[in-house]
């Protein structure tokens, strides 16, 4: 069985940046302390011996198609400062290097990349890099989630278990309670409890709503009220469910240039260049040893 791995890229460099590495400052002034961490972390035996590496970068901010459904989307973030930027586009150029897919779109988010190339990916058993539960939607028996924070692996049976809902029904379960990280306003009177026990009856929004209109009664505490909100607010959840709902569509290109001894020797003039050869010489040695 092929093996793919699929990063969620600034999930992994913002958990760096945000927690107060010694500064590491290059030879152009800059505090690359961050892109050092990540670029480290990125030189694991599981990715340099994987039949594919997918890096899956954010740089829809304010752009990308969710802003056109709602304005308000993600309103609450901060673009990215230009020591982040720095850092990140030497990070796609470290990536490419390494010999892995580098993806990237001001329309799409990282997660619509990622989900787009799983699409891509049949026969592949796939593991996705990442700390935001929107990507476990796409969990299957093929795909699964590590949260490389703590080593959890989330499965179709781990997400059962602990959010008590199917992974195909994710985006309807935040469609409903909201997100307050993507400004994402739920249903008035729907909290977590109330939309488990909902999808616990109702596999998607069209069952639920069609037995809402048919005046069926919410068999849960507060059922009249928290039905008469759903019905109120239905344009909201099918607003939501646009916002919360990964594309798979995105145009994505999974064909890359195998790690060779050329892309070895520009990896280290570039390193060479910032300052970080020899930061990242253990990691580097990793590197050689899968040399053609």
């Amino acid at each position: 069985m092929k093996t793919a791995q699929l990063v969620d890229v600034c999930s992994v460099f913002f958990r760096y940046y945000f927690s107060k590495l010694p500064a590491v400052i290059n030879d152009d002034g800059w505090d690359v302390s961050a892109l050092l961490a990540t670029t480290r972390w990125l030189c694991k035996k599981e990715f340099m011996g994987a039949s594919v590496v997918v890096l899956a970068f954010d740089e829809s901010l304010g752009s990308g198609f969710r802003h056109e459904i709602n304005p308000q989307y993600k309103a609450n973030r901060a673009l990215p400062t230009e020591d982040i930027i720095y850092q990140l586009e030497l990070l796609k150029s470290i990536g490419q290097y390494l010999g892995f897919v580098v993806l990237a779109s001001h329309e799409f988010e990282a997660d619509d990349l990622i989900a787009s190339a799983v699409a891509q990916l049949p026969g592949h058993t796939c593991t996705i890099y990442t700390r935001d539960k929107d990507l476990r939607q796409l969990v299957t028996a093929s795909v699964s989630i590590l949260d490389f924070t703590n080593e959890i692996r989330w499965t179709p049976t781990s997400v059962l278990e602990n959010m008590a809902i199917h992974p195909s029904q994710v985006p309807l379960y935040l469609a409903l309670v909201g997100d307050a990280s993507d400004n994402i306003e739920g249903v008035p009177g729907v909290g977590d409890k109330t939309a488990r026990v909902l999808l616990q009856s109702f596999e998607d929004w069209p069952a639920l709503f069609g037995s809402l209109q048919q005046r069926d009664t919410l068999a849960l505490r507060g059922g009249t009220r928290i039905r008469l909100s759903l019905l109120d607010n239905e344009a909201r959840v099918q607003q939501n469910l646009s916002l919360t709902e990964l594309r798979r569509d995105a145009s994505v290109n999974l064909q890359v240039e195998p790690f060779s001894h050329e892309n070895w020797l520009i990896l280290n003039a570039l390193l060479e260049h910032l300052g970080l050869k020899s930061p990242l010489k253990k990691s580097m040695q990793l590197v050689s040893g899968y040399l053609p």
